[in-house]
């Protein structure tokens, strides 16, 4: 199918922006994992999306990449929610290369974290209590048990990597916060996904995760599904667990889930 994608601006936020040929007034709002580069195009995932008559918004969190601002936890979730509210009263987006402008305005906003942005979607209706139907995939549910079970990535793995592995120019701030996201990462800040289920009891929440995942472990998003159905037990048909027998935590795995995450939606 015929698609474009442009760079785009809405306020502090830079982001890539996914149109199809045809109007819609839907929206997934992508938020990223993590250690990685801005995208700039290459969501795998994105025709799947966009044939469902879907656009689609992949942000740079503020402070990483190309948005304005230093990359904290609060503001990763600051981001989305910008995101969610500029995209549903009306806003004026310019692009980048080009400085052309765009109006955007959609009645229905979808979301979904992948990874580390599995950390923070789930935190959104906290927030705000209109965000009612988010997608989470091979997510970092539970950030202070990382590394508890072999071979998954480990905070300390996380840390070393942005700092040692070039990506702490991308990630602005990271080192001179480096307490707060130890402390984050600890889950002592209230921003754990597994501290904040009461929240979810109005929404639509898809999990799934492959059991070969070897940077988070499958068993963490296991465990936050149990626990919201021992919250809610009577909002059963609210939570969806998917769970990909040789699945990793690449694209195959998030096309996979991409499709059973919309289909799940109807």
């Amino acid at each position: 199918m015929q698609f474009e994608y442009k760079t785009i601006r809405i306020g502090k936020i830079v982001g890539t922006l996914y149109s199809g040929i045809n109007k819609t007034d839907t929206i997934l709002i992508w938020a990223i994992g993590g250690p990685t580069v801005p995208d700039n195009g290459e969501l795998s995932s994105a025709r799947l999306i966009l044939k469902r008559g879907m656009d689609i918004f992949v942000p740079d969190y503020l402070g990483f990449g190309r948005s304005d601002g230093v990359f904290t936890p609060i503001n990763c979730i600051n981001t989305l929610l910008f995101a969610y509210k500029d995209l549903k009263k009306g806003v004026e987006g310019s692009a980048v290369y080009d400085n052309s402008k765009v109006f955007l305005k959609y009645k229905r906003i979808i979301f979904v974290g992948k990874s580390l942005g599995g950390a923070y979607v789930p935190l959104l209706p906290k927030f705000n209590k209109e965000i009612d139907k988010i997608g989470v995939f091979c997510g970092a549910l539970d950030q202070s048990e990382q590394g508890k079970v072999y071979p998954e990535e480990s905070n300390k793995d996380f840390v070393r990597t942005i700092i040692s592995g070039g990506y702490k120019y991308l990630y602005r701030g990271f080192i001179r916060n480096i307490k707060l996201w130890w402390n984050h990462l600890n889950d002592l800040d209230g921003l754990s996904p597994m501290d904040n289920i009461k929240y979810l009891k109005s929404v639509k929440v898809f999990i799934a995760h492959g059991m070969a995942d070897e940077v988070v472990h499958y068993s963490k998003s296991v465990n936050y599904f149990n626990a919201i159905k021992k919250a809610f037990p009577n909002k059963s048909d609210n939570f969806k667990l998917r769970l990909y027998k040789n699945g990793n935590h690449g694209k195959s795995t998030v096309n996979k889930a991409t499709i059973d995450f919309l289909n799940w939606l109807k």
